[in-house]
């Protein structure tokens, strides 16, 4: 664990949460020497400054309308099951200032709830308010794993049916959006899967993306900008 990440989950265990947004992060006044940081800085300038001091113990992530945010290493499910027993609440205020973008929020809810993890309920205005269904520990440790164990290879594959929606070429960006996972295990499932012919990897028009779009695909061994890919049938 880095110093960095030291002094971010400290800052996790005196607050009791389990994320911060990157402004808020940026007032700290340790990260904020470390890191050099300036008032003038903009939230990717302080991601890109952040994640060379990132190995395993915590994750920058976007979450509501693209806000960045710096969250302890575990699930989602995790996640919003911490939240919730802090405090039950309706979909909608747990979708504002979370670290997961909303539609990945209500297709993960909807997994819980289906799962038992969690149980809803309407008030005449159609208000959907979660809690949790069980508040015996043990039992909602037993179910999370169902959530955790997907592989990685099968998680790709979600990414790739949900943000394609049924298109066979599918932007390689989007994808690493909608999972939010790490830069390094994202590049190397791709590789993986690359390897064992399972996904067909597809240079395309740079131009017709932006930037950040840019830096979100892949750069393969050629140096060669890869926009989209296929998944080969089974």
């Amino acid at each position: 664990m880095t110093t960095v990440e030291q002094l971010i989950i400290k800052i996790f265990d005196d607050q009791e949460v389990n994320y911060l947004t990157i402004k808020k992060l940026k007032r700290k006044s340790k990260i904020k020497k470390i890191l050099r940081l300036t008032d003038k800085m903009s939230n990717t300038d302080i991601k890109n400054k952040l994640l060379p001091h990132i190995n395993n113990a915590i994750r920058v992530v976007k979450g509501y309308k693209t806000g960045l945010y710096v969250t302890r290493n575990i699930s989602d499910a995790e996640i919003i099951i911490n939240a919730i027993k802090k405090k039950p609440c309706s979909l909608n205020q747990l979708k504002v200032y979370f670290p997961i973008q909303a539609n990945k929020l209500v297709q993960l809810v909807s997994q819980m709830v289906m799962s038992g993890q969690l149980c809803v309920n309407f008030t005449v205005k159609g208000i959907i308010n979660l809690s949790i269904t069980n508040n015996n520990t043990e039992k909602n440790e037993s179910i999370l794993p169902e959530i955790k164990t997907r592989s990685d290879r099968e998680k790709m594959k979600e990414a790739y049916d949900h943000v394609g929606g049924g298109h066979s070429f599918v932007r390689i960006h989007a994808m690493r959006e909608y999972l939010n996972w790490s830069t390094d295990r994202f590049n190397q499932t791709l590789e993986q899967l690359t390897r064992e012919l399972v996904i067909q990897l597809h240079c395309g028009d740079p131009s017709a993306l932006t930037e950040q779009q840019l830096e979100d695909s892949y750069l393969d061994d050629e140096k060669q900008v890869c926009i989209t890919i296929t998944w080969r049938s089974e």
